[in-house]
């Protein structure tokens, strides 16, 4: 009888180890569904939490949704809802980005003079006669079948004087000289005055102003000659303490416009292209406070085009 007793001891304990291990997996499974049941819950709320440019951006998805199936569906409830669900604001953004693309803005700082009119004229029946501002402009002249007869420290007088102009020959002539070679132009541009501004007599100038009108009509007597006006100087340059100032700059140049209304020329206005709301030369314009840099220079030579 004991062998019997001891199988039923065996029996009974194999029974409560299989109970053991049927309450631990079932103590495992609420576990683990507990610990889901969180992760599941993390999961949705940071699912429906985000910031507004999210929320904005969601919208604009939603719209752009809804706009597809309006072109898969024909009737018009479906159009209905899909023309509810776009907002004014929505449409409003939209308009204005279309307009954006199709009318760019337009540069309000720009020069007025930073592009000439007439992009065409290449100036090939123009001759520039002047100094060492012209000279400036000769250097930076994207026109190159325009003649220029000048030279660094010309002036009125030294133009009929001083052999600075090459000529064709090869050799260095005077303006007269350059202006007898037999070239025939239709405008002639005439810009003196920044050296004679330290003369004691202005009258001076005009008769050398005119002696050069009337050379300049000996040899192409169907030019129109233009008296460009003296271009300003800075304000700092001004200060120096000598005749080159812009009161100077502006008294010189009444006498240069009385001169051209009398004489058949026209007086042409270029300060008025390069000087600011105070008619001085903006400092930024020169390093010296005289000669133009390569920016002005290109406004002084497009007005220049505008104006004739």
């Amino acid at each position: 009888m004991t062998p019997k007793t001891d199988n039923n001891s065996k029996q009974r304990g194999r029974v409560r180890l299989h109970q053991s291990i049927y309450s631990l997996c079932c103590l495992l499974c609420v576990v683990f569904a507990v610990g889901w049941i969180i992760h599941s819950a993390g999961k949705r709320t940071e699912f429906f939490t985000f910031s507004s440019s999210d929320s904005s951006s969601l919208s604009d998805s939603s719209s752009l949704t809804a706009a597809d199936s309006s072109s898969s569906k024909s009737d018009s409830s479906s159009a209905a809802s899909i023309d509810s669900s776009l907002s004014d604001s929505s449409q409003n953004d939209l308009s204005s980005s279309q307009t954006d693309i199709s009318q760019p803005d337009t540069p309000t700082d720009m020069h007025p003079y930073s592009v000439a009119k007439d992009i065409n004229d290449e100036l090939d029946d123009a001759l520039f006669i002047g100094d060492s501002r012209t000279v400036g402009l000769y250097n930076n002249c994207d026109r190159p079948k325009a003649t220029f007869y000048c030279s660094i420290g010309l002036n009125i007088q030294t133009c009929f004087e001083t052999q600075s102009i090459k000529l064709d020959n090869g050799n260095m002539g005077t303006v007269p000289e350059a202006l007898a070679q037999g070239h025939k132009f239709g405008r002639v541009f005439i810009n003196f005055g920044t050296n004679e501004m330290g003369w004691p007599y202005y009258d001076s100038f005009i008769q050398y102003y005119a002696k050069l009108v009337q050379t300049i009509r000996q040899y192409s007597p169907d030019a129109k000659i233009y008296a460009q006006s003296i271009l300003p100087v800075t304000a700092s340059r001004g200060l120096q303490g000598d005749a080159i100032n812009n009161e100077n700059v502006k008294t010189l140049n009444e006498y240069i416009q009385r001169f051209a209304n009398e004489n058949g020329c026209v007086y042409l206005a270029c300060d008025s292209a390069v000087m600011d709301e105070n008619g001085q030369l903006p400092e930024e314009a020169s390093t010296d406070g005289v000669h133009l840099s390569i920016d002005y220079c290109k406004y002084w030579l497009n007005y220049i085009i505008d104006k004739t």
